[in-house]
């Protein structure tokens, strides 16, 4: 049994509270919240716990990203080169000339000849900008370990993984009903839906639904960017669920939006994802502000505290319907996910949360366990094994495991080196995946770990596949796991959303 104290500025973010942030505890054993209080109170059994102070930084409920695809988070942002008008949909821009070769490719080969690599690569990269969850994980041919917390697999100890379905291909006929009928029995459907300008046809997505009386409380759509308002208000107040805001990647694609405004007037309640490397952010911190530029400039009500909702508050309210455990709120019974970040300028608690960027993100805890943070709070907090690396210029300490030695942190040189060898050298990558994968039975506890894509590749029959001509494949570098100039600079590239996202460049 282990147990931590967090003493610090806590924003417990309880639905329905608008309390400040305020000096308190966090109470922890094992992987619950057992209690919240103020500075000076005392909870019994906690005599010989860890306490780590964290002085004014914030206390928050782990960030949660309700929307990505994280096998493809190791590729930069991408653009069709000479295109420069908005893509209809989501069945649109999978026929671009270059997506095959920048995207389903190189994703293809990381997910084949180093999987454990890209999997740590995604969850450090997730953890720098203050999340704990995320939704999006890669398929694969046998289970795997994460130390984030996996919003589609989450058994919450019942040994049930029907808990959340989730689906990125459109559901018809059949499929659509059974997907309702679930939802009727509880189950969560994450499910990315009318995902493209107003008015294409994509639209359908969301009006099957409605005919199939599939807008429900447990219906967490992806999307919705091309729901207009006379369809929000088909989703009765009474049934209100959930919607994913990508705002970076909508405007990359599509150069709209979804009507958030719309959406909230029914009672849906909006959570973020920072969708995926080829048209998203880097991060929840990222999409936080893209929200706010995006919101003031369409006219949005919508408060740095709304914001801060989005990633804790809202999205646990959702989970926790499907989960019957709290989450997203620092709340007794609730998972022990903690994000603990300094805040950034002048002005309220929630304006200085919002600002905040990768420098400013002091400690993660998932699980009650400290994964990821300044390294002087990590070692407060008795984190074992760890790594350590500066990051965003600061010395952190990562917990990480090594997949070869469980018992042991991987370090990130060893993850860095081993994407950076598959870049460098697709085709002997390749070569190293296809031996993997005939080293023994694909589908045994055993085998040597595939990852499998979760998006579509029109130009290859529907499904994201193995290179045609291996000999052709090119790879860029890796990014960096922050919001860099680099990365400011391929957005400024990005011709479609027409310069109304170059103002974020300034936030970092």
């Amino acid at each position: 049994m282990s147990e931590l104290v967090i003493r610090g500025v806590v924003a417990a973010m309880v639905d329905g509270d608008t309390s400040e942030p305020a000096p308190g505890r966090v109470w922890i054993r094992d992987d619950v919240i057992v209690a919240v209080t103020g500075p000076n109170k005392t909870v019994p059994g906690f005599a010989q716990a860890t306490v780590v102070d964290v002085g004014k930084r914030y206390v928050l409920p782990g960030f949660i990203d309700m929307h990505n695809h994280l096998a493809y988070n190791a590729l930069p942002l991408w653009s069709e080169p000479g295109r420069t008008e908005p893509w209809l949909h989501n069945k649109h821009w999978p026929d671009a000339t270059t997506y095959t070769e920048s995207i389903t490719e190189p994703a293809w080969v990381y997910a084949k000849a180093c999987p454990e690599a890209l999997l740590a690569y995604v969850q450090l990269r997730a953890m720098a900008g203050g999340a704990t969850a995320v939704q999006g994980w890669p398929t694969a041919n046998r289970g795997y370990q994460t130390v984030m917390r996996n919003v589609d697999a989450e058994q919450v100890d019942t040994g049930r993984d029907d808990l959340i379905y989730t689906s990125v291909v459109t559901k018809t006929g059949d499929a659509l009903a059974t997907a309702v009928r679930r939802m009727g029995d509880g189950a969560g459907f994450i499910y990315h839906c009318a995902e493209g300008r107003q008015t294409s046809r994509v639209l359908r997505d969301y009006t099957d639904l409605e005919n199939a009386e599939g807008l429900l409380p447990t219906l967490i759509a992806i999307h919705c960017c091309a729901v207009d308002a006379q369809n929000w208000a088909k989703w009765a107040a009474q049934d209100a669920g959930g919607v994913v805001w990508s705002p970076l990647s909508n405007l990359v694609l599509y150069a709209q939006t979804t009507l958030i405004d719309h959406a909230r007037a029914q009672g849906v309640r909006i959570c973020l994802g920072s969708d995926w490397g080829p048209s998203g952010t880097k991060n929840l911190l990222g999409e936080m502000k893209v929200a706010k530029l995006v919101a003031k400039q369409l006219g949005y009500n919508i408060t740095d505290r709304d914001i801060v909702e989005m990633v804790t508050t809202n999205a646990g309210v959702l989970l926790e319907r499907c989960w019957h455990r709290p989450i997203g709120q620092l709340v007794e019974g609730a998972f022990a996910d903690i994000t603990v970040l300094r805040g950034r300028g002048t002005g309220s608690a929630w304006k200085r949360i919002v600002a905040a960027t990768e420098r400013d993100v002091s400690l993660v805890v998932i699980d009650g366990v400290p994964r990821y943070g300044d390294a002087a709070l990590m070692h407060d907090a008795t984190a074992q094994p760890t790594f350590a690396m500066t990051l965003a210029g600061r010395k952190r300490a990562v917990a990480l495991p090594d997949p070869a030695n469980p018992a042991a942190a991987w370090s990130w040189s060893a993850i860095k080196n081993t994407l950076d060898t598959v870049q460098q050298d697709p085709q002997t990558a390749i070569n190293t995946a296809q031996a993997r994968a005939a080293a023994g039975p694909r589908f045994a506890d055993d085998a040597a770990l595939e990852l499998f894509l979760d998006m579509p590749d029109t130009r290859r029959a529907g499904r994201a596949g193995p290179p045609k001509n291996p000999a052709t494949v090119t790879i860029p570098p890796v990014p960096s796991l922050i919001h860099d100039t680099a990365f400011f600079n391929q957005l400024d590239r990005c011709p479609i959303h027409g310069g109304v996202l170059s103002p974020i460049r300034n936030q970092f």
